[in-house]
């Protein structure tokens, strides 16, 4: 099953789409709009098993019922709550997020409760398709899900105020692309937060050649992002960074 191709909002549709070949498949729920290609061609691509699931060279997952029970089952909660992350992001009820690597929407349902709007973005269609049910069947009407390559991102120049990428950094073949995409779509003094797995043994996370230490983080973001507040427990760390 295929998620449905509808438009954005016209403020979120990055206006030179048609010259940048962007691979994706948009989807805004609960809005009837046009699809987005009427607008703003794009090349459709197929997404290769050495790219991985967020547009690099990481490892790939895949949305099979055992990795689904994985992302929201007990120990996950238990260890990544995400209670007592989202207020340490500080949304507003006028902020519109980006959900980078969404998956199935761990972050997102939680975080759209206290955003005007939140745009779910993720390249797997099974974790997409899963996530596109959910907000039906929840009846979600600010929740809107983006398929597409997180280092190649569909949205307008300065268009959102707060971006998260929760757990996708390690899978980035080129982090670099990443901030600098990051850096595009926020509005000046717009908000990054970065979440990923300690460069430690935890119960679960990728390999450890695959995870990055905080201070790795930080030293590629520093050209575009200021360091606003650092939170760190043994299995995870939690950057909030302000874009320059």
């Amino acid at each position: 099953m295929s998620v449905p191709e509808q438009r954005l909002p016209p403020l979120l549709v990055e206006h030179q789409l048609a010259r940048r070949s962007v691979s994706m498949q948009s989807n805004r729920i609960g809005i009837n709009m046009p699809p987005l290609s009427n607008r703003c061609p794009m090349k459709r691509e197929k997404v290769s098993s050495e790219k991985g699931r967020r547009g690099g060279r990481g490892h790939r997952f895949w949305a099979e019922d055992e990795f689904i029970e994985r992302l929201e089952g007990s120990e996950r909660r238990e260890l990544i709550p995400v209670e007592s992350i989202l207020p340490r992001l500080s949304l507003g009820r006028d902020d519109l997020v980006a959900d980078l690597g969404a998956g199935i929407g761990y972050f997102t349902f939680p975080a759209a409760r206290e955003a005007r709007e939140v745009i779910a973005i993720d390249i797997e269609p099974k974790m997409l398709e899963i996530l596109s049910k959910r907000v039906r069947e929840r009846e979600v009407d600010n929740v809107h899900v983006l398929r597409g390559e997180i280092t190649e991102l569909s949205l307008a120049d300065s268009s959102i105020g707060h971006v998260l990428a929760a757990f996708i950094y390690h899978e980035v073949g080129s982090q670099e692309r990443l901030f600098g995409e990051c850096a595009r779509i926020l509005r000046k003094h717009g908000s990054l937060t970065v979440i990923d797995f300690q460069k430690r043994e935890t119960p679960f996370g990728p390999p450890m050649k695959d995870r990055k230490k905080p201070e790795e983080v930080l030293r590629l973001a520093s050209k575009s992002f200021t360091l606003v507040s650092r939170f760190e427990t043994p299995v995870y760390y939690q950057l909030l960074l302000s874009r320059n």
